[in-house]
């Protein structure tokens, strides 16, 4: 049976669903803690939001092998909503949050514990992984003549209903409507299933709290796979290998015998791509490289530096901390860590830290150079100050971010200008690379959110010591990485 977790899995990673399905489960990573919290979290934001919905059938209690008899009842008696109905038709089955009856048919919906919609307020748009589990609701309801079209909802967690109108383009250049874009997965999903189509592992930001990660990493690598190239995706890696089959391939080839003009062989990929890709290949398959830069790098100078990095909890939706490190230029021992950090999880708390930082922050501009990795602290202070515009307005926290004093490291710095023997650009990666050691020895901004959790629930000061240590090291890491650039 094809079930709306499989489509979800297979948006993520088309290889997942295969593993889960025929590999060996024993070679599975061990559960991770910050995935479990989520779906403890996700478990009681949806408690918190059945609670005033006005639940007039719940199918939650029945005997599980009875639930689709007991959900198609419900239906029949016109219940207005069903929680945690079940359905079938054909191999489709279908397990959605909520059946809400429109007229003499139903609608399904999900509720979710993180945000309906992804991107900027501006811009935003459907999540392709929900857009697909619920065109797989919509199109059982259907096939069953129970349906109201290809129309559904989420709940997320601010417990907003968001419409997901499935036949709307992706975008206004990806013309793909959701609900094609929900027919091809469904169909993909049916072939890996029936294994009559055959999917490899590939590399991405998604990896590292998937419960594959480590089996497919060691897979990768025995492979020589060319998704281990900085930003070469899965997409990239299926129209290549077949000519390129491996970072060493690669490495050895001539890029300019797969370019014709402005155009090369390879679809989707253009030629400062290539190049740009068998540059990074030469690193990875040489023994001892190292760095370098690409084009000239100037960066502003002052008697006092300071590295910015925030914790953010996307459950809670809440920033709660700002961890800052300041030093004397260039002098690694002379570091003082000065954090912000939200002692609760009311809205008064974390106006107060973001207060605190941001006078810190706008006092340090005036004195110092100020760097952070990556735009996410930006995008963060925007919606803060549009949260909290009694601290500042979003204009302000634009013309500081401008200010030439604020540098982001990785955007202005290490991607335009810098290439290094790694398998990503990530603060991590490239300040262990150069030597530095995180104390905690697992690491990770997901890591640090359960920790929070667990701060919040035990009030155990050696919690809150570990996060503090934890923002405090991702600070001088972007320092290290720094004065790795400023000696080559």
């Amino acid at each position: 049976m094809i079930t709306a977790s499989q489509l979800y899995a297979y948006v993520q990673c088309p290889h997942r669903v295969y593993l889960d399905a025929f590999d060996d489960q024993t070679r599975r990573d061990e559960p991770n803690a910050f995935v479990e919290l989520l779906w403890e979290q996700g478990v009681e934001h949806e408690a918190q939001i059945v609670a005033g919905l006005g639940i007039t059938a719940d199918m939650s209690v029945v005997q599980f092998d009875d639930r689709e008899r007991e959900t198609r009842l419900a239906m029949q008696r016109g219940e207005r909503l069903i929680y945690q109905g079940r359905l079938s038709s054909g191999d489709r089955l279908g397990a959605p949050d909520l059946l809400e009856r429109r007229g003499d048919r139903y609608i399904a919906g999900d509720i979710k514990s993180g945000a309906g919609l992804e991107g900027d307020d501006s811009d935003a748009k459907l999540k392709k992984h929900y857009a697909v589990q619920l065109g797989h609701y919509a199109n059982i309801l259907d096939l069953e003549g129970l349906g109201v079209g290809h129309e559904a909802f989420v709940i997320d967690r601010s417990g907003s209903r968001v419409p997901y109108v499935l036949d709307e383009p992706q975008g206004s250049r990806n013309t793909v409507t959701w609900w094609e874009a929900y027919l091809e997965s469904e169909t993909a999903v049916r072939a890996l299933l029936a294994q009559t189509a055959v999917t490899l592992p590939a590399l991405s930001a998604t990896c590292k709290l998937c419960h594959w990660y480590s089996f497919c990493k060691a897979d990768l690598i025995a492979r020589d796979d060319l998704t281990l190239i900085a930003e070469l995706g899965r997409s990239k890696r299926d129209v290549m290998m077949s000519a390129v089959p491996s970072v060493r391939a690669l490495a050895r080839s001539n890029p300019d015998s797969f370019m014709q003009g402005k155009k090369t062989d390879f679809a989707g990929v253009g030629p400062d791509s290539l190049i740009k890709f068998h540059h990074r290949a030469q690193l990875l398959a040489t023994p001892g490289a190292v760095p370098y830069l690409k084009q000239t790098v100037s960066l502003p100078i002052a008697a006092r530096e300071v590295f910015f990095d925030i914790e953010a909890d996307p459950m809670r939706d809440v920033v709660y901390l700002h961890g800052f490190v300041e030093r004397l230029h260039g002098q690694p021992g002379s570091a003082r860590f000065v954090p912000f950090f939200a002692d609760g999880i009311d809205p008064a708390h974390e106006e107060r830290s973001f207060g605190e930082a941001w006078a810190y922050l706008s006092a340090r501009v005036e004195d110092s150079i100020v760097y952070y990795y990556s735009k996410y602290e930006r995008t963060a202070y925007k919606k803060l100050a549009s949260r909290y515009p009694g601290v500042c307005s979003e204009e302000q926290v634009v013309e500081l971010f401008g200010l030439p004093a604020m540098v982001d490291l990785y955007s202005d710095i290490v991607k335009p200008a810098t290439e290094w023997p790694t398998y990503d650009q990530s603060i991590k990666t490239l300040a262990q690379f150069l030597g530095f050691q995180w104390r905690d020895t697992h690491p990770s901004g997901a890591a640090s959110i359960e920790w929070y959790h667990r701060w919040i629930e035990t009030g155990d000061v050696a919690i809150k010591q570990r996060i503090l240590d934890y923002n405090e090291d991702d600070c001088l890491a972007t320092g290290v990485v720094l004065d790795g650039i400023r000696r080559l």
